[in-house]
């Protein structure tokens, strides 16, 4: 009786074992993975710089209304429209009544909005928006989003190497010059982590690390909210569609299969058409800046240069100019001048005219990586009025990377060919031997970084043939981004191979060799001493 009595009394305390086991276990398998690790420091990152005093954002330049407007939302007036620019504005009104609207304008930043809007409202009843609501929101998929590109240079393995690069990655993606923007109206709040998102599930499709089904389902939905996001990025779903109906090779499956063909279909269909209903956002003084700032600043002879869009030539005396220095404004806005410019300046003519001249192209491009490098413009500040801060101050807090790749990182478009070079030398093999194997994961891992190359040079391009070398923040802050996703998976990569070959050094016997070699050297030195 006393056995089964001791028996009884120490099963509590092996279950109590067990239990501890099982969450230590667990612990190790989640929360200490590498992927985990790095997601878990970029939320304590981003509550630090995004919601606690001094609230972290960018300042309003007034390009978002339209946005703001469409989602019930209102400038509360708190700082004149200098200061707008100087200074984040946290708090903004809700339209209570069916008479306060403006011009709106739908996007996919819409839903996100709406669902923050609801959020601050269920939360306070203010009828004030706290602008951090929608940073969460924001946040919550960032998050997601470096998940999965985490994922993709970990291989699945918990080696040193592992938490060095996802170290990396924290420095490079957490940077308060990216995340900033999470506190913002910018669209590239979203664009963000919807590029992320789009490679990072191609390159984990290949690596067969999650869900087919999960994975082609965020590759199709950041592909099309990100087409839907501004209607110069719709015909990059013409591009996603058919990339997305090719993803039907990569499994047997019909399921799988007829989602591919469908979504691909939808997502080209509804580019096409957001691409003639959503509004283009081009504006005289863009289609003014995509000529002086652009094809008669890099072009030889501006007069003939203007005689090929049909110009009269004496308008090259405007050349280098901006739009608000060239002439009066009544002038700009005169008939004469729209018939005799404006008229006659689209992105498909000056798009074609840079086609045609390689070299004025070159330059354009060299101008515009210098730009991107730039991740955070230097116009916009980042600290509310209340936080002391002098007009337009920006933090330095976290911003290790963003500083190094402004002031050290060659900024012009050959260093560019040379990083495109070493990415498909890198990576081409992997996709050839996917071809002769028929094995088409294996060609996703190029695939998913030729997706992201071909995004980020698009933008880059039609920056140029919109708004010359000014205005060309959205477009650029893509490529900025671009470069550094794919920097850092070949990083990742060169990291996994470096970490290959120090595997295989017999270190012992290389010291050993060593210990010996200088013993022996002391040796040869004594016997020459008097």
């Amino acid at each position: 009786m006393n056995r089964n009595m001791d028996i009884n009394t120490l099963r509590p305390e092996k279950k109590l074992n067990q239990s501890i086991s099982k969450i230590r276990a667990w612990a190790f398998d989640y929360l200490l993975k590498p992927s985990t690790l790095g997601v878990l420091v970029l939320f304590v990152l981003l509550l630090v710089v995004l919601f606690l005093p001094p609230v972290i954002g960018m300042a309003d330049d007034g390009s978002t209304a339209a946005i703001i407007s469409g989602s019930n939302l209102y400038n509360l007036g708190e700082l004149s429209p200098k200061e707008a620019i100087l200074f984040f504005q946290k708090n903004w009104g809700i339209m209570e009544y069916y008479n306060d609207f403006g011009i709106a304008q739908i996007t996919s930043q819409t839903p996100f909005l709406e669902a923050a809007k609801n959020l601050d409202i269920a939360y306070t009843w203010d009828w004030r928006f706290d602008i951090r609501f929608y940073g969460a929101v924001i946040a919550l998929f960032y998050l997601i989003a470096m998940y999965f590109l985490f994922e993709t240079v970990t291989y699945g393995k918990r080696a040193k190497w592992t938490y060095v690069i996802v170290g990396l990655g924290v420095i490079i993606f957490g940077d308060t010059a990216y995340t900033a923007w999470i506190n913002s109206f910018y669209p590239q709040a979203l664009s963000f982590f919807l590029v992320i998102i789009l490679g990072s599930s191609l390159i984990l499709m290949g690596q067969e690390k999650l869900n087919d089904y999960l994975l082609i389902g965020c590759f199709f939905l950041s592909a099309l909210l990100l087409c839907l996001l501004n209607q110069q990025y719709t015909l990059l779903g013409l591009f996603l569609g058919i990339l997305g109906i090719n993803l039907k090779y990569v499994d047997k499956k019909k399921h799988y299969q007829r989602i591919c063909v469908i979504c691909g279909t939808l997502l080209m269909l509804s580019s096409l058409a957001a691409f003639f209903v959503m509004p283009n956002g081009l504006t005289k003084l863009s289609a003014y800046h995509s000529m002086t700032r652009g094809v008669l600043m890099t072009a030889e002879n501006p007069e003939q240069a203007l005689e090929e869009f049909s110009i009269n030539p004496q308008y090259a005396v405007l050349t280098g100019t901006s739009y608000y220095q060239a002439i009066s404004p009544e002038t700009m806005d005169s008939q004469e001048m729209e018939n005799a410019f404006f008229s006659k300046v689209n992105p498909t003519g000056v798009a074609i005219y840079y086609l045609a001249n390689p070299g004025q192209l070159y330059e354009m491009f060299n101008r515009s990586v210098d730009s991107s490098f730039n991740i955070r413009p230097a116009w916009l500040g980042n600290y509310e009025t209340t936080a002391g801060y002098p007009p337009g101050a920006q933090t330095s807090f976290f911003t290790a990377w963003s500083y190094f790749k402004a002031n050290y990182l060659p900024g012009n478009f050959g260093f560019i060919i040379i990083w495109m070079g070493i990415l498909i030398g890198v990576y081409v093999r992997f996709f050839r031997k996917g071809i002769i194997e028929k094995n088409e994961r294996n060609t996703l891992r190029f695939v998913g970084l030729m997706t992201w190359l071909f995004i980020g040079l698009w933008e880059l391009y039609v920056a140029i043939i919109t708004s010359g070398d000014t205005d060309t923040l959205g477009h650029l802050f893509i490529f900025s981004l671009i470069f550094d996703l794919i920097s850092f998976v070949i990083l990742g990569k060169f990291i996994h191979w470096l970490a290959k070959q120090l595997r295989k050094v017999d270190w012992k016997a290389r010291k050993q060799a060593f210990l010996n070699r200088n013993k022996n050297k002391n040796k040869d030195q004594g016997g020459y001493r008097l």
